[in-house]
């Protein structure tokens, strides 16, 4: 007897781990799908901004490919990458200034938004009918603080990196050292607020960051 309830409690131990990967899984996806659709809306705005001046310049350099190649190194340069400008009169490569404050306003804004709307997670398809009414009745928990933010990061990330691909054609040219560095630190610090945003803003994590500066910085 004591064998057969010692196999079936072997056999059930894996269900608690399978339901937290279940229930994990929507917020993970839901956090890759906003940070992408926030990269996404990015490169569009600057896309539409870039298109319209085209349109409107009586004497354009190139057509839209290169226009769209330039929409596309200024939204990185909206994260404080650095660009390179090819076709300079004296033909020495010329890296551009630093970006307006103003364009950094959008990616951050976006990344925010997606983070906070990341926590909210939502339920999965569920088995029976019985868990689908207790569902009806509570609303889902908030998707984990961890969950969220990786997710958003990450699928904003996965937009990134063929972006900066895509603009490295062009005549405006971004610096990959650049490019490595802010536009994931823009991703990650974005995310964060947001996520610290939607949890009411704990003073716990601001006690910890606190904590690991020198004691004359904080």
């Amino acid at each position: 007897m004591a064998v057969v309830i010692e196999t079936t409690a072997r056999r059930r131990t894996p269900a608690p781990l399978l339901t937290r990967m279940r229930d994990r899984s929507p917020g993970l996806v839901g956090g890759l799908l906003g940070g992408a659709l926030a990269a996404g809306l990015g490169l569009a705005s600057f896309a539409v901004l870039v298109m319209l001046l085209w349109i409107s310049s009586p004497y354009p350099d190139s057509g839209p490919g290169g226009a769209m190649h330039v929409a596309a190194a200024l939204w990185l340069l909206a994260h404080g990458a650095e660009l390179v400008r090819t076709d300079t009169l004296s033909g020495v490569p010329a890296p551009l200034g630093l970006p307006p404050l103003l364009l950094l306003a959008l990616p951050v804004w976006l990344l925010h938004r997606a983070a906070r709307d990341a926590t909210d997670g939502g339920g999965g398809g569920e088995d029976d009918d019985f868990e689908e009414d207790t569902e009806a009745v509570a609303s889902p928990p908030p998707v984990a603080p961890r969950i969220a933010w990786t997710g958003v990061v990450l699928g904003y990330l996965a937009v990134a990196a063929p972006a900066a691909l895509y603009a490295a054609g062009g005549v405006l040219r971004p610096s990959w050292v650049w490019t490595g560095v802010c536009v994931p630190l823009v991703a990650v610090v974005a995310a964060g607020a947001g996520v610290w945003s939607a949890y009411g803003r704990p003073g716990r994590p601001l006690r910890r960051l606190l904590g690991l500066l020198p004691a004359g910085a904080r």
